[in-house]
């Protein structure tokens, strides 16, 4: 499993470097940037990184969210407050449980983060297939950019040490997006549209069903799609 962080919008270079040193430090290498507004090679973002100047250097820079994460199995968003009653917002906490019961349907996670001012706008956290947040006990003042980062990658790097510890097979296919798909099929057939609230939230709950579900899903879609569109896959 890999995990790669995605900052939108940054306008800190500090912040910017401060996220690459909490990422190597915690072992965790590929950064995605979507539409900096600082430099994400100058000398603030720099002396920031202290000793991890190559994640900086090797940072891909992309012009939208959807575009950074299109080679992902899951992406997940980070949000401090809650925007309607509609969707889960999960602690940061649970995310190693939620993605060790993927088992191998995982092989791509991105954690997207947005700017220092307003963070993910609402068209960004609608790609996401998760949101999260870190507790806190006031609401102001609350976390920079670079904290964040740093609480993230403290409480992923439980999750990759361990899965780099245990040797896995590589699926042949992004699992997790197939079992979008067909449940996109399903919704779709019984005309539930996407801009309804069970649409969001059926997505939103399957990408919390564990290896076994998952794979009980596949054996489900498997007689749908034969009965009801004459295929298999």
């Amino acid at each position: 499993m890999e995990i790669i962080f995605i900052l939108s919008g940054s306008a800190r270079e500090e912040n910017v470097g401060a996220a690459a040193r909490a990422m190597k430090t915690m072992g965790m290498s590929e950064l995605r940037l979507v539409k900096p507004i600082c430099n994400h090679l100058g000398e603030r973002a720099r002396a920031t990184a202290h000793g991890s100047f190559e994640i900086l250097e090797d940072a891909k820079v992309f012009d939208s969210i959807t575009s950074a994460a299109a080679d992902l199995s899951l992406l997940i968003g980070t949000a401090a407050k809650k925007r309607n009653i509609r969707e889960d917002r999960h602690p940061v906490d649970e995310l190693p449980a939620i993605l060790r019961a993927k088992g191998d349907l995982a092989r791509r996670v991105g954690i997207a983060f947005g700017g220092e001012e307003s963070g993910l706008s609402n068209r960004e956290l609608d790609q996401c297939h998760l949101l999260t947040t870190i507790p806190m006990a006031a609401r102001y003042p609350s976390l920079n950019l670079g904290q964040a980062v740093m609480v993230y990658a403290s409480v992923l790097s439980k999750l990759t040490i361990a899965l780099s510890q245990k040797k896995q097979t590589t699926p042949t296919r992004d699992e997790l997006a197939i079992v979008r798909e067909k449940a996109l099929q399903v919704l779709s057939d019984v005309d539930i549209p996407e801009g309804h609230i069970i649409h969001r939230r059926i997505m939103e709950r399957l990408m919390l069903l564990n290896h076994d579900d998952m794979h009980l899903f596949h054996s489900f879609c498997k007689f749908y799609l034969k009965k009801y569109h004459g295929r298999v896959k």
